[in-house]
């Protein structure tokens, strides 16, 4: 079975509505922006066919907090390199601390319950 998966940031839709003499039709186009394809991904979208049936799913990307750090990172840098701007804060910082009140180092300190 073909299959093309790929992340695209939504740029435009839109939704025609025609007004017909027995009734009316629905058109809807997504334009998409920002494809992330690869080699595999391309050759497998380039197989389906203009008017073929297809599945489609379109849901948000649930990022986590590495994947977060590294998508805000890589955003920062373009927005860097186009504007020329000063080079902003880390989104995400890591730091080992020294032996915290007299407990030894690893033990849990305090916990956040959510």
């Amino acid at each position: 079975m073909r299959k093309a998966d790929f992340q695209a940031r939504i740029k435009k839709i839109e939704i025609v509505n025609k007004v017909l003499a027995d009734g009316w039709a629905q058109a809807i186009r997504v334009n998409l922006d920002d494809i992330e394809l690869t080699n595999e991904n391309l050759l497998e979208l380039r197989q389906f066919r203009p008017n073929e049936p297809v599945n489609v799913i379109i849901k948000p990307i649930e990022l986590n907090l590495m994947e977060m750090a590294a998508y805000h990172k890589n955003a920062t840098n373009q927005s860097l390199d186009t504007e020329n701007q000063a080079e902003q804060p880390d989104f995400l910082i890591f730091t080992e601390e020294e032996e915290v009140s007299g407990k030894p180092p690893g033990k849990v300190v305090k916990e956040f319950k959510v």
